[in-house]
C-alpha cells in the first residue's frame, strides 16, 4: 500500500496525483465562487485570529469539522478559487490539500482509486433482505474491533431501497463513490472487510465495478432468520431511529410502489390496536419481501440460520465466524 501521504493512483493515470493524505477527511463541502470584491464575499472572523478573516458561507461550514482535520479543497475551474478557500482554513488550524484541476481532476482520482484498492482487500460480504438482521450482525463486528463498511448506510438507506423519510436526501452517485472511497482508504489490507449489501441494490446507485467483481468473487454469508424475530429486531430499530410506525407507513404511501389504500389502513389499524410487531410483520411479508430479489447478485454464499436476533444469539453466531473465519 502507499504511504499515508501519497494518494492511490495507478502509475498509468499519473496525471490525477493529488497531495491527499490517507487521513484526509473527505466531507464535500458546496461553496460559492468567490467574488473579487471583499464586501461581497460576507466576512466572518476566525476565532482567535485578527486576520486574514474567513468568508462566511465558509465559516458556516467548518463548523462540522472536528480540530486537526485534513481538508482537501478543490473548486470547479481549475484551482483559482481553491486557493483563495484554503488560506482562511489554515489560518483556522486546518491542515490543506489544494488539488489542482479542480473537480474533473478529482473525479479521475477518485475513479482511479476505487478502480486499484478493491484489488487490495479481502471482503465477506453480507446479505440478508432489508429488515433481515444485519444492523445487529454489523454493530456486534464493529463492538468486537473488526473492520467493516456499511453500504447500505453510504447508500443513504435508513429504512428499505426506495423509502425515503421526510428530510433524507440520498447521495449522488458521485458522493456516493467519495464516500466508499473514504472507508476503504482507512482500512488495513491484511486484515478481512465485512461488507454489509443487502439483498435489495442500493437504491439506483451503483457499485464501482473493480469492488462489484471483487465482492463477486469473494464467499458472502447471506443471514436467514423467521419472520417474527425479524419483526421484532425492526422495531427496536425503528424506536432507535426515532422513527414511529405511523412515519413509516407515509413512507411508504408517497413511495413509488405504495400499495393499495386499504392494505396500508389494515396495517394502520393493527398499530392503533398495539399490535406493532404484528403490522410489521404483515409489511415485511406483503411488501418488503416480495420486493426483495432483484439486485442480481451472482456471488457465492453460504446460508446461516439464526433462530433469534436477541444480542446474546448474535453475539454468539458472529463471534464464531470470527473464530473459524
Amino acid at each position: 500500500m502507499p504511504s499515508s501521504s501519497t494518494p492511490v493512483v495507478p502509475r498509468r493515470t499519473k496525471r490525477t496525483t493529488c497531495p491527499v493524505r490517507s487521513t484526509c477527511r473527505l466531507l464535500r463541502i458546496v461553496l460559492p465562487m468567490l467574488s473579487s470584491r471583499p464586501m461581497e464575499r460576507g466576512i466572518a472572523a476566525v476565532a482567535g485570529e485578527a486576520a486574514p478573516s474567513m468568508p462566511y458561507p465558509l465559516a458556516v461550514q467548518v463548523e462540522r469539522l472536528s480540530p486537526g482535520d485534513t481538508v482537501l479543497v478543490y473548486c470547479d475551474r481549475g484551482g483559482l478559487d481553491s486557493l483563495a478557500w484554503a488560506g482562511p482554513l489554515r489560518v483556522a488550524g486546518f491542515r490543506v490539500d489544494v488539488l489542482g484541476g479542480g473537480w474533473i481532476n478529482y473525479r479521475r482520482w477518485v475513479s482511479a482509486g476505487l478502480e486499484l484498492l478493491p484489488r487490495a482487500l479481502t471482503f465477506r460480504p453480507l446479505l440478508a433482505p432489508p429488515a433481515g438482521g444485519l444492523c445487529r450482525v454489523v454493530d456486534r463486528l464493529v463492538q468486537q474491533g473488526e473492520q467493516v463498511i456499511d453500504l447500505t448506510a453510504l447508500a443513504g438507506q435508513r429504512l428499505v431501497p426506495g423509502l425515503t423519510l421526510q428530510g433524507d436526501t440520498p447521495p449522488s452517485q458521485a458522493a456516493f463513490e467519495s464516500a466508499l472511497l473514504d472507508a476503504l482508504r482507512k482500512l488495513d489490507p491484511q486484515r478481512p472487510v465485512w461488507m454489509r449489501m443487502g439483498l435489495a441494490g442500493l437504491g439506483g446507485l451503483t457499485l464501482p465495478p473493480a469492488l462489484r467483481d471483487a465482492l463477486y468473487r469473494s464467499i458472502s454469508t447471506r443471514l436467514e432468520v423467521p419472520l417474527s424475530a425479524r419483526a421484532i429486531a425492526w422495531s427496536d430499530r425503528l424506536q432507535a431511529m426515532g422513527t414511529g410506525i405511523n412515519t413509516l407507513l407515509q413512507a411508504i404511501s408517497a413511495s413509488g410502489m405504495s400499495p393499495a389504500a386499504a392494505v396500508i389502513e389494515q396495517w394502520r389499524s393493527l398499530t392503533h390496536a398495539g399490535k406493532v410487531t404484528d403490522a410489521l410483520t404483515e409489511i415485511i411479508a406483503t411488501y418488503i419481501d416480495p420486493r426483495t430479489e432483484v439486485s442480481g447478485w451472482t456471488g457465492q454464499f453460504r446460508v446461516v440460520r439464526l433462530a433469534s436476533l436477541t444480542t446474546e444469539a448474535v453475539a454468539t453466531e458472529v463471534d464464531d465466524w470470527r473464530r473459524h473465519g
